[in-house]
């Protein structure tokens, strides 16, 4: 099951060494603890708090404090969200006590999904595991029913169709364009990864036609970025995503006034500070000549308020 706002407990016992953590908001749509959040959990009692201690929000938010008990005694996890507040206690101690919706990496993480145990080869053991669900509050539109093309117009040689409830799209190059226009707003679909086929459309943002489609946010291109990841051996930048073989990979796009900001796989792949020209506009698929067949699951929106991301 998935789960928004809850209030979380689990008990924990790691060995020597031990590196794991408990997911949340997450789904296997890339590396999870950049789609929803880790409350990470080490062998690392008695050290300085630091991004990736136990009680952290994982490599964003350190603890308050590291409240971690020596490798063989059990330790207790409270965690508790009701959007945006993020409270985690460990040992009965307050190790973190945040506002998601103020951290620019956090706010536009995942707000619901499920719940997640991650392991890295050491023996740890969980017991007296325990949800209390809140209520929801996120609301989203979705873009896509799962039946037919409903809400969206044609353009160009590509076929588009609907089958068993997937959007395909294949043939030659085309677009698959919004029936309105979109400002200021928060995207996000969910699209299958085929690590065989070299990818050159994506989604396009503040899209007013073929000759003048705003912005692009590419598909996944598993052959680049093999390449990529040779060419540049330890010195990766932020924006080249792993090799990945996720059979899924979630996209995001969030569009404000004058910048807006890519997402792959949890993955931040472009920023935007200075968009030409703040305008409205449609989000539309671009099926290019050489991308095969591409198989969508699910698209929805998400109005902004304010000023910026």
């Amino acid at each position: 099951r998935e789960y928004e706002n809850f209030e979380f407990t689990a008990e924990f016992n790691v060995s020597k060494g031990c590196n794991t953590g408990i997911f949340f908001h997450v789904m296997s749509a890339g590396r999870e603890s950049r789609i929803g959040f880790e409350a990470q959990i080490m062998d690392d009692a008695g050290t300085p708090p630091n991004k990736t201690s136990t009680g952290s929000i994982y490599d964003v938010l350190p603890p308050l404090e590291n409240a971690m008990k020596p490798a063989g005694e059990w330790n207790r996890y409270r965690v508790l969200i009701d959007w945006p507040t993020c409270k985690i206690w460990l040992n009965d101690r307050l190790v973190q006590d945040a506002d998601f919706s103020k951290d620019p990496i956090l706010k536009y993480r995942l707000r619901r999904g499920i719940i997640g145990l991650s392991n890295h080869g050491f023996p740890v053991s969980y017991r007296n595991v325990t949800i209390r669900e809140l209520p929801d509050t996120e609301k989203w539109e979705s873009l896509f029913n799962g039946r037919d093309l409903s809400g969206w117009k044609k353009s160009g040689k590509a076929e588009w169709k609907v089958a068993d409830g997937v959007l395909v799209a294949s043939g030659g190059e085309g677009w698959l364009v919004t029936g309105r226009e979109y400002d200021k707003f928060h995207f996000q679909a969910v699209v299958e990864n085929d690590t065989l086929q070299t990818r050159g459309g994506g989604f396009y943002y503040r899209w007013k036609s073929a000759g003048d489609p705003g912005y692009p946010a590419d598909f996944y291109n598993y052959p680049l970025a093999v390449r990529l990841l040779r060419q540049y051996g330890k010195n990766v930048p932020e924006t080249v995503i792993p090799a990945w073989k996720y059979p899924v990979l979630l996209y995001q796009i969030v569009s404000a006034d004058r910048e807006s900001e890519v997402r792959v796989g949890g993955y931040i792949t472009a920023k935007n500070t200075l968009l030409g020209r703040a305008r409205a506009g449609c989000i539309a698929i671009h099926h290019a000549a050489e991308d095969g067949v591409v198989r969508i699951r699910m698209m929805r929106v998400k109005e902004l308020e304010g000023k910026g991301i």
